[in-house]
């Protein structure tokens, strides 16, 4: 995680959860499986890390933040309320834009609709003018080639 990234379509990696499984042949060449082991983290072992939440909150100066570049948001080991804090975090954070990506966009869209039907994300932001989607979140998939695309995209556009 850093104020800063290589990473050449952002400006810096928010890694609030570490580890994941694979889902995909996308999974094969996963910039994770490899990086986590270096920092002494297990790859297979999802983590969630309440004690990097806030660090988005401390960042002044506006950046693009991809959010879990060491992991996916949307796994399954990841509890609705850790999600909803990440979200909180990112409501309350609007100098950023926070960039999202999933293997698995049908958990996604069940959090996105879920926090939307329960009025959730007008409490996340503190406000009740501006609901989802935010102008600062960019919900994505990433698509190994062109049967995954065919099947993520229609759920992000759902």
């Amino acid at each position: 995680m850093g104020a800063t990234s290589t990473i050449e379509w952002t400006d810096a990696t928010w890694n609030p959860v570490t580890g994941c499984t694979h889902v995909a042949e996308g999974c094969r060449n996963c910039y994770a499986e490899r990086v986590l082991p270096r920092t002494g983290q297990s790859f297979d072992k999802v983590i969630c890390h309440p004690d990097r939440l806030d660090a988005p909150l401390h960042w002044t100066t506006p950046r693009r933040i991809f959010v879990n570049s060491l992991s996916d948001l949307f796994h399954e080991d990841v509890p609705w309320d850790f999600i909803r804090a990440a979200f909180k975090v990112m409501g309350a954070a609007q100098q950023h834009t926070f960039q999202i990506l999933t293997k698995r966009p049908k958990r996604m869209r069940e959090l996105i609709t879920s926090f939307c039907e329960e009025g959730d994300f007008a409490d996340l932001r503190g406000s009740t003018e501006e609901v989802f989607p935010w102008k600062n979140v960019w919900l994505g998939v990433s698509c190994e080639d062109q049967q995954t695309a065919d099947e993520r995209i229609p759920r992000l556009l759902q």
